[in-house]
């Protein structure tokens, strides 16, 4: 794909505006001093010594494969910090993999990619499993592996938009990272809602069942430490660390500015280009297809350009496709038959490409054609053969005016909205009140349409 034409060249007819996150101006530190300075500023020494006191070890929750989180610089940090504890730290080592399963190989090559020198460092080493039982432990409504349930955790991980959680980060490793299956396919369900929306917090049902639960396990029996990178061009140019909600509050003025683009009015074309790691499936690719859905008029087009050499990758949400061929149909068998992991991505598509009439392009050499025609959409080899489809089809639809076109780098991280739709004044999103799990709604975690 890297030999291929660039977009800017096969859309320069379009003078198609190129979109990419925009790093902070100012010269940074090396990562490895920006994370260690946030975890010593946010008290990461005392919080060691009194797990150190406490007795028992430290579980860090880190992420699995899909996501592009540096674990290893934070680790680096991590040991750094914890030398200053007055004593050995016991660890543990939790891959937060929520819904995820992941095979012995994939394992194995991403705890050596993360874990280094730091091996020996882990009394004991696990990865979740959302279908285990044994392992997990009711605690504020849910079930939550026991590790993070009943004792001291630190959470590393990186804050970026998510298409239906607002912000991806340590508060939701924490939580949705190592919840039982059916209480994530509970909170995936609210993912159908309008309101569960890309760097959308406030009023968000994804993302306040996650901060009222945080709250709740604070409050009873958890002990919670949370590092958050924040990355942009693969480099770490910013770490808020402390509370969970606390370090998302802090960097969330910083993630806006780096990853959303607010436009004046819809555009004809969008190309959503995804890197690693989300490009090896279409089922992480799809991210990149919804952060950029709201900036392209209704019967436009988007072309998602990413390689999926994994094909599909997990195939669930292809079976409500399959079975639905519009949105009215997808939104009929839910009511049937209840929500299931993976059906608002469905949902989502048929409201795209079908009552939107929005045009869909794939270009991968890898995703199969049965998968695209499932989909509705139209695959591509190249990407020469994609841009001359997309300009074909929308000059075609309206012969004599001009086409106006976006070229959205890491679309699966960057997000994408239009002004007018904001026009009343927001409040000011608050995350975390000064006392925690007093005076605020508590989502239920229930599984209905809404």
């Amino acid at each position: 794909m890297d030999e291929e034409p660039r977009w800017e060249t096969l859309l320069a007819p379009l003078g198609a505006e190129v979109v990419a996150p925009v790093p902070p101006a100012r010269r940074r530190a090396a990562p490895g001093t920006i994370i260690e300075r946030a975890m010593r500023a946010a008290g990461l020494v005392r919080f060691l010594r009194e797990a150190r006191h406490d007795g028992g070890p430290v579980t860090v929750v880190v992420n699995d494969p899909h996501r592009g989180t540096d674990t290893r610089r934070a680790l680096d940090a991590l040991m750094r910090v914890a030398a200053g504890a007055g004593g050995p730290v016991r660890f543990r080592l939790l891959v937060a993999t929520g819904s995820h399963v992941f095979g012995a190989g994939s394992r194995r090559r991403h705890e050596e990619r993360v874990l280094g020198p730091w091996r020996g460092r882990f009394v004991e080493r696990l990865w979740h499993d959302a279908r285990d039982a044994r392992s997990l432990v009711r605690v504020a409504g849910v079930r939550l592996h026991r590790w993070v349930a009943e004792g001291t955790s630190i959470g590393i991980g990186s804050l970026e938009p998510h298409y239906f959680a607002g912000v991806a980060g340590a508060h939701k490793s924490l939580t949705i990272g190592v919840m039982a299956l059916n209480d994530i396919e509970a909170n995936h369900a609210r993912a159908l809602s309008a309101r569960s929306r890309p760097l959308a917090l406030e009023g968000n049902p994804i993302h306040e069942g996650i901060a009222a639960l945080l709250r709740r396990l604070e409050a009873s029996r958890g002990r919670l430490f949370a590092v958050d990178e924040i990355q942009c061009g693969g480099r770490v140019v910013a770490c808020m660390a402390g509370r969970p909600l606390a370090a998302l509050a802090a960097g969330l003025p910083l993630v806006r500015r780096i990853f959303t683009r607010s436009l004046r009015r819809p555009v004809d074309l969008v190309v959503a280009r995804v890197g690693p790691p989300l490009d090896r499936s279409l089922y992480q690719a799809d991210k990149g297809i919804k952060n950029v859905e709201a900036a392209v008029r209704d019967g436009g087009t988007i072309l998602l350009d990413a390689p999926c050499p994994e094909g599909v990758g997990i195939d669930r949400f292809l079976r409500l496709l399959a079975r639905a061929g519009d949105y009215a149909a997808a939104i009929a068998v839910l009511r049937a038959e209840g929500y299931t992991l993976g059906d608002h991505k469905a949902v989502r598509l048929r409201r795209l490409t079908g009552t939107r009439r929005v045009r869909l392009g794939v270009v991968s050499r890898s995703l199969p054609e049965e998968a695209a025609r499932i989909l509705h959409a139209s695959r591509f080899d190249d990407r020469t053969s994609a841009a001359a489809w997309a300009v074909r089809t929308l000059g075609a639809e309206r012969p004599g005016v001009p086409v106006r076109g976006l070229i959205v780098e890491d679309a699966g991280n960057m997000a994408l909205r239009i002004r007018e739709r904001e026009s009343r004044p927001r409040r000011k999103v608050r995350v975390e009140p000064r006392a925690a799990g007093r005076g605020t709604s508590r989502p239920e975690w229930g599984s209905g349409l809404r």
